[in-house]
């Protein structure tokens, strides 16, 4: 009995969380969905920039390059779509019975902690889109976690037993094996566009 109990509040849980982040987005989303130019708007203390015309953008010599509003697009796109599941329904979404399982257990830690990674994620990498966060500025902060994701990826990839073990519906192979080609690109997004 005490199991059903648990089982049903866990449940009815996260379908009020689920319910609580939804209504977060529409509410969020109802301001300005344009991203700013990145000349819009600077932090209070300014950041050190170099002028327009003193190095040219390697890039640009063939013609163009990579952006920053491109860059930020991309990463709300993929890290603030799967935030919004990690935040939601983290074990549902990504667990050991999800066609798309990337771990075999989540267990509570790691169920909180995706949630509140969630959080942030969908935060920080849609913040051009309802916050006014500049573009160049938000490329500049992803820069380290870039960096860092990808060794992270590798590590569940290869290493942790709750990620490489597991198995999906999806594709006939770990999961994470996807992320770290998705990571990679979305580091060297990040270089050019700050190059």
């Amino acid at each position: 009995v005490e199991g059903c109990r648990r089982q049903h509040n866990a449940a009815h849980n996260q379908v009020m969380f689920a319910r609580i982040a939804l209504l977060a987005l529409a509410v969020s989303s109802t301001s300005a969905l344009n991203v700013p130019s990145q000349s819009a708007m600077r932090p209070a203390l300014r950041l050190p920039t170099k002028p327009a015309d003193a190095t040219p953008n390697v890039l640009a010599l063939r013609g163009g390059g990579v952006d920053a509003d491109l860059l930020c697009k991309v990463m709300a796109a993929v890290y603030g779509g799967f935030g919004i599941f990690l935040a939601t329904i983290p074990d549902v979404a990504f667990g050991k019975n999800s066609p798309v399982s990337y771990w075999t257990t989540f267990g509570e830690a790691g169920e909180w902690f995706a949630r509140g990674f969630g959080i942030v994620a969908v935060s920080l990498f849609t913040s051009p889109f309802w916050a006014g966060m500049p573009t160049d500025v938000l490329a500049k902060v992803a820069l380290p976690m870039n960096i860092l994701f990808l060794p992270l990826f590798f590590q569940a990839a290869m290493v942790l037993p709750t990620a490489k073990d597991s198995t999906n519906a999806v594709l006939p192979f770990n999961l994470w094996f996807t992320q770290i080609p998705l990571a990679a690109s979305i580091l060297a997004l990040n270089i050019m566009a700050l190059m």
